[in-house]
This record gives structure tokens, sequence and C-alpha cells, in this order.
């Protein structure tokens, strides 16, 4: 990945996620071959920050608005990442 201020929260949060065995370096590449689905790493690792910061004490629209600024994107699109993945 470039080294984007996004792209570095983005490898923080997915790093410990990878396989056993698997180095960020071979994700950094697998990345650069385009064989990494971009949006969806993003949509996990605003969901799973959401979800840390909610889990600490956060109440939902904090935890949003946190993330947003963390990963650079829209209170929206933050709010929406959550409940779209939320379990009913």
């Amino acid at each position: 990945m470039k080294n984007t201020r996004l792209e570095r929260e983005l490898l923080d949060e997915l790093t410990p996620l990878l396989p056993k065995g698997c180095s960020r370096a071979l994700f950094e590449e697998l990345n650069r071959l385009g064989l990494i689905n971009h949006k969806g790493c993003e949509e996990l690792a605003i969901r799973r920050d959401i979800e840390r910061s909610i889990r600490s004490g956060a109440i939902r629209t904090d935890a949003f608005l946190w993330a947003a600024d963390r990963f650079c994107c829209s209170f929206e699109k933050a709010r929406n990442i959550y409940y779209k993945h939320k379990p009913l």
C-alpha cells in the first residue's frame, strides 16, 4: 500500500488479522497486484475500530466520529459501515 495516512491505519488495524506466516510485506505486495479488496479491508478496519471504542465505554456517536477522523472518511460512512455489518 502507499504511505498515505489512511493506508497506514488500515495496515496497522488489519496486520494482526493476517494468517500465521503471512507477513505485512506479502499483504502489501498482494495489494499492489490488485488482489486485495481495498473497500472490504477499509470497512473491516473501520468496523473494528468503532467496536473497540464502544467496548472501551464510548457512546456510538463518539465512536463513529473518532473512526471517521482516524480513517479520513465521513461520520455517515463510519455509521453506515457499523450498521451495515451489525448482526440483527
